[in-house]
């Protein structure tokens, strides 16, 4: 498996895999506008086809996911963790956050599973065609280890 930045050419295989997991999927703008950021990441993963991607914000040493997303009929095969295990060897790289909903329970055990923490929930916090959505979003964070004694310590 290869995990590397996406090229242009590969924006149309990632809104395929957006469409058939996410119940709101960006649009091809969204994944344009990702991709020409310079704040911001887009890595595939794939062995002969791309099975997933994330996309990530990196300012300074932190991190916030802003998605991943893995072909159904590849997931619960290691792909995600793959991704989130490149993301924590970045360099100097001391925290990393996300969100994801309460109501997404194969989610919430991936991130417990990959040592992410819970740390706040925001309430109707997003919005849907300009209305607020009753959902609730866990924020999650992981804290690199030599960070954390470094906090410790002093």
């Amino acid at each position: 498996m290869n995990i590397k930045p996406v090229k242009k050419d590969d924006l149309l295989k990632l809104i395929e895999i957006e469409k058939d997991v996410f119940d709101y999927s960006a649009s091809i703008d969204d994944f344009i506008n990702y991709f020409n950021e310079d704040t911001i990441k887009i890595w595939k993963i794939s062995d002969q086809i791309i099975v997933g991607f994330v996309i990530f914000y990196q300012v300074r040493n932190e991190i916030e996911i802003i998605k991943i997303g893995i072909m159904e009929s590849c997931q619960r095969k290691n792909y995600g963790s793959l991704i989130i295990n490149k993301i924590k060897k970045l360099n100097d790289i001391r925290k990393i956050f996300l969100e994801v909903s309460v109501k997404n329970t194969q989610a919430i055990n991936f991130y417990l599973k990959n040592g992410f923490k819970k740390i706040g929930i925001r309430k109707a916090y997003y919005k849907v065609n300009k209305k607020r959505i009753g959902f609730k979003i866990i924020i999650w964070v992981l804290i690199k280890m030599k960070y954390l004694k470094f906090i410790l310590s002093q």
